[in-house]
């Protein structure tokens, strides 16, 4: 891949996770004020198509990313520059780890939902599951098809079974994971890390999640998980 594609393919996918709807040549020229003309940006657009990294709908003009292209947009994400606002920074910070583990954890989860926009789940262990920010899916426009909504409940129904499957794929830092590379819908993405003995974290979104603000959103909260250990409920050796 060039390195005018990998502009193009970063536009696509950037003003995908912002709008939802297929992006086409001739708002990439108008609105990113590219140099180049729509028919350029057409051919190049179609090379992509060609070798997997977008798809054509068949009621619009524009494209969207498809799995492999996410794959190599998170992949050459500059993960060192992501940094996080101080209102989330605040909000993440203001639930009590230290009190009582369950209660804690439970609290940050409905902060992360809050500030992520997206769901979260939390396993106590693979078969104590809690999860919050349901209705973050739900709200996005997406799920105006009623089938959908049916599909991501049932998945929801069966989290502990999908998490038996997915438990081992997860590492102490965050990493991501989109579409058939996890368990949960091959239209999701996650972000997720374990802690502590047998514990896991997730933000479960659409393929079109917001990668880099989830990202420092979980590396927030490890560090966070990292501060707490010692805590008096926690005996300096189940928070992570």
């Amino acid at each position: 891949m060039d390195n005018r594609q990998k502009q193009l393919l970063n536009l696509v996918i950037e003003n995908h996770i912002e709008t939802a709807e297929p992006i086409g040549s001739k708002f990439l020229v108008s609105d990113a004020r590219l140099d180049w003309s729509e028919a350029t940006v057409r051919n190049e657009l179609r090379a992509l198509e060609e070798e997997g990294y977008l798809s054509h709908p068949h009621t619009s003009a524009g494209r969207v990313p498809t799995e492999k292209g996410y794959r190599y947009f998170v992949d050459n994400i500059d993960l060192e520059k992501v940094k996080l606002s101080k209102k989330d920074q605040i909000v993440l910070e203001g639930a009590d780890l230290i009190k009582d583990r369950e209660v804690g954890l439970k609290n940050l989860a409905k902060r992360l939902a809050e500030v992520s926009g997206d769901a979260v789940i939390l396993a106590f262990s693979p078969n104590k599951v809690y999860y919050t920010g349901l209705s973050n899916l739900f709200n996005k426009p997406e799920f105006v098809e009623m089938k959908l909504v049916a599909d991501i409940s049932a998945m929801f129904d069966s989290c502990e079974d999908c998490l038996n499957n997915f438990f081992d794929k997860v590492e102490k830092t965050p990493q991501f994971f989109i579409g058939k590379e996890h368990t949960f819908g091959p239209m999701m993405s996650m972000v997720s890390f374990r802690f502590g003995e047998n514990s896991l974290l997730s933000l479960l979104g659409l393929q079109r999640m917001d990668y880099r603000h989830n990202w420092i959103l979980l590396k927030t909260v490890e560090n966070l998980l990292v501060s707490a250990k010692g805590g008096s409920a926690f005996g300096g050796k189940d928070i992570i």
